[in-house]
């Protein structure tokens, strides 16, 4: 089994409640596991395998049919696994500092655990090579130190900002246009890089690249982002919302690691097909939905359920997702010109996903029309809790919040960790995330909490 014809290795570690409403969202869970085990099995009998940064695009290595774990892929099924608290406590008591990032180090974290029996499926293989950007401190010495701790070489990424973007309507140029809207020094940098990083994988690999494999793979991605994009329009369009984001976050990070492969293209076209049947069969995540509310940042892996606590209590209804949004906007990219080197149109795709992701004022006027589009009425980020929280990666910050204040929407900054659990007092931040609902967002309608 190769990892381009491989299917998932995000789902298992997704199960939860709510999987009833997406028929196939067990099977997904069911061949994430089968997948990881088969890589395993792989690398031990001298594969080779790659450990990459989330923002390391995988469809270079799918070209070269070389077996790929993303880190942050990995902590997320360590924390659904409920590892996170043994494990970077472990950490912490080699005097590793305890605001670490939890995302980016959990992966390797899980590197300490010494019994198999207690590892989650029975542990990460070692891989042959790592790569990662420079975008994150904390997440290059985290991987600086994998490389050094397994004698493994290990290549990093550097990105620069785009210089002179082309703003205006840039939001609807971004699936050709993105050249004209990035500038072409950022794009022809990071292709350039590409290439260094194709040599090293040839070296180190002896696995060779194939361009026009990389065109097919990336022809692929873009008929599994348009699926994406249209179940995206259809739950924003749609009232009641037809599901919430623990069901779309699984729904689309399963197949979105596998992109540019026929199962991920299929999975993806089955996600907007079982939505369609969901919408016409007048089925809802809440029949009494009252409130929508946005979840902006990671998915809070380990306690997926947390979302519909506040369905059943209110009738509110967290309808977006980033990685559903990101998946229908920023993915899709068509080369700029016939032609085209796929190189330059990957680079073109990553600084896409990047710029909306972390970049003003790309994030920001991104997730304002996003808030409109699926009729938004308070906003939930994860992150905020203190300065040197690394989740502001995602966009949490000064500008994003006084740009959905500026819009009448209100927002609440939970800070707390996606990936770690000792960051999480279910009680508590149900208060917060209640008392929000209550008085920023019923009150100010004039409508009361169900049942009083």
């Amino acid at each position: 089994m190769s990892d381009t014809d491989a299917g998932n290795r995000f789902g298992a570690a997704f199960q939860n409640t709510r999987t009833q409403h997406l028929s196939f969202a067990r099977e997904n869970s069911a061949y994430n596991r089968e997948w990881f085990l088969e890589v395993k099995r792989r690398a031990e009998e001298g594969e080779p395998l790659a450990l990459v940064s989330a923002d390391v695009p995988t469809e270079i290595f799918k070209s070269m049919d070389i077996p790929v774990v993303v880190n942050q892929w990995w902590a997320a099924v360590v924390a659904a696994k409920q590892k996170s608290a043994d494990y970077l406590g472990r950490l912490n008591a080699q005097g590793y500092r305890e605001n670490l990032c939890k995302y980016c180090s959990l992966a390797y974290c899980s590197t300490l655990e010494e019994d198999p029996a207690q590892a989650v499926w029975g542990g990460m293989p070692r891989p042959n090579v790592v790569v990662s950007s420079s975008d994150c401190n904390s997440q290059s010495k985290i991987f600086e130190l994998w490389a050094r701790r397994s004698d493994i070489p290990f290549f990093i990424l550097d990105r620069a900002a785009p210089q002179a973007p082309g703003l205006s309507g840039w939001l609807e140029r971004l699936r050709s246009g993105w050249d004209q809207v990035f500038g072409l020094e950022a794009i022809d940098f990071l292709a350039d890089q590409y290439r260094e990083l194709i040599g090293f994988l040839e070296h180190h690999t002896g696995r060779r690249f194939d361009p026009e494999r990389l065109r097919e793979i990336m022809a692929l991605v873009n008929e599994q982002e348009d699926y994406y994009r249209r179940t995206r329009d259809l739950i924003s369009a749609t009232r009641p919302a037809p599901l919430n984001v623990a069901d779309q976050m699984p729904a689309t990070m399963i197949p979105q690691w596998h992109r540019g492969t026929l199962w991920g293209r299929d999975r993806a076209r089955l996600f907007l097909e079982e939505t369609e049947a969901r919408v016409k069969a007048g089925e809802a995540s809440s029949r009494r939905e009252r409130v929508r509310l946005m979840w902006l940042g990671t998915g809070l892996w380990y306690n997926l359920d947390f979302y519909e606590y506040f369905e059943k209590r209110y009738g509110a209804v967290f309808v977006w997702s980033i990685y559903l949004a990101i998946a229908a906007d920023a993915y899709a990219t068509e080369p700029s010109h016939p032609g085209e080197d796929p190189l330059r149109t990957l680079a073109g795709r990553m600084t896409k996903i990047y710029s909306m992701l972390n970049t003003a004022p790309f994030n920001v006027e991104w997730f304002i029309a996003e808030a409109r589009r699926a009729g938004i009425d308070g906003v939930v980020s994860l992150s905020g809790g203190t300065e040197d929280d690394c989740r502001e990666t995602f966009g949490q910050h000064y500008l994003v919040r006084k740009a959905f204040e500026d819009a009448g929407i209100p927002i609440l900054r939970l800070g707390v960790d996606n990936a770690d659990a000792r960051s999480w007092n279910d009680e508590a931040i149900r208060a917060r995330v209640g008392a929000f609902i209550e008085q920023m967002i019923l009150a100010r309608k004039g409508r009361t909490v169900p049942g009083e």
